[in-house]
């Protein structure tokens, strides 16, 4: 059931599109007016698509096509139309249907873009993946962007993935091996100067599309950014490094993305809270929601202390499920699995 829900995931953003853009085609608009309203009616929807769609579980890159399949079909119309803006037999049901349409995408895409800004004042990160090109599967501050993590109550944490060179997370879309997921095993560097409040490791990493919901974190660590508690989810088992007390600097390796917890497929899930309440958070003072990209490859400087032991991030299989220190505010986790 779990792979058949990423499939539905991975085509309903381009499904989406493909229909809009063939009400478009169809249409044979005999005034101006009549095509201009068709023409944005269509092109809302195919926005909010691009905008909110999880694209990467098809092609990044699809999501573009997408525009210029839109600009090409305009073009088409406006070639082939024959106005005759004095007629009277021209259907006001479809224009007064485009009309709903075109006002119900433009309020859903301004909220897409308004999950770009964090309330309040977000705590600023370093970007903890180093090696690649990475995307947010699943982030920004409105439902319309966030919608897994909105219902379980963390409507300001971030999914990321990997993407591969066909700006794909994996190769195909519900892949059954953990090692066809490009951000598994990936390495995660402390995104500030702070100390470790909580760990837990030991957790088994599971198969794609069986997320363990008695475990929801899976192994996971909070650690403290000047006053705030930032909690980082679904690492590998056998990999994270440090310790509850331990002092480590930005940059410094804490464990490897893995697929632990109640999730479907391998991602590191990233969230803040201070005193309870949750805290937006930036990356290198950028702002990032659904669909946003980073490409990163900055050398981290790691001391000889965290390159040692368990680097090749290989899990024990007899590790067994091992939580010290306190957890925090985050003693109830209600995590989701991504889209």
């Amino acid at each position: 059931m779990s792979s058949v829900l990423q499939y539905v995931f991975a085509l309903y953003p381009p499904c989406l599109a493909a229909a809009a853009l063939v009400w478009l085609a169809r249409n044979e608009p005999r005034h101006r007016l009549e095509l201009v309203v068709s023409a944005a009616a269509s092109g809302s929807v195919v926005a909010f698509a691009f905008l909110t769609g999880p694209w990467a579980l098809t092609s990044y890159y699809l999501r573009y096509a997408s525009l210029v399949l839109f600009v090409l079909t305009v073009a088409y119309l406006i070639r082939r139309a024959k106005f005759n803006d004095k007629a009277r037999h021209w259907s006001r049901l479809r224009f007064t249907i485009s009309l709903l349409v075109l006002l119900l995408f433009l309020m859903l895409n301004a909220l897409a873009i308004a999950a770009f800004r964090q309330p309040g004042r977000p705590l600023d990160v370093t970007f903890p993946l180093a090696s690649g090109k990475y995307y947010v599967l699943q982030g920004g501050s409105s439902a319309i962007t966030n919608p897994f993590h909105a219902l379980g109550g963390s409507r300001l944490a971030f999914d990321i993935i990997k993407l591969n060179a066909l700006g794909n997370r994996a190769d195909g879309i519900a892949p059954d091996s953990l090692a066809a997921y490009e951000v598994f095993g990936e390495k995660i560097h402390s995104p500030c100067a702070g100390t470790i409040l909580f760990a837990q490791d030991g957790v088994p990493d599971n198969a794609p599309g069986r997320p363990d919901a008695e475990h929801p974190a899976g192994n996971h660590l909070v650690m403290k950014c000047s006053d705030t508690e930032l909690f980082m989810a679904h690492l590998k088992r056998g990999t994270i490094r440090v310790k509850p007390g331990q002092v480590v600097s930005a940059g410094e390796l804490l464990g490897n993305v893995g697929n632990s917890g109640n999730t479907l497929e391998p991602h590191l899930h990233i969230s803040a809270k201070v005193g309870g309440a949750e805290r937006g958070v930036t990356f290198d003072k950028r702002k990032l929601s659904v669909n946003s990209v980073v490409s990163n490859w900055r050398p981290f400087a790691i001391s000889r202390k965290y390159r040692g032991g368990n680097s090749g991030g290989q899990a024990n299989p007899n590790t067994r499920a091992e939580v010290i220190g306190t957890p925090m505010s985050y003693k109830r986790i209600l995590d989701v699995p991504p889209r």
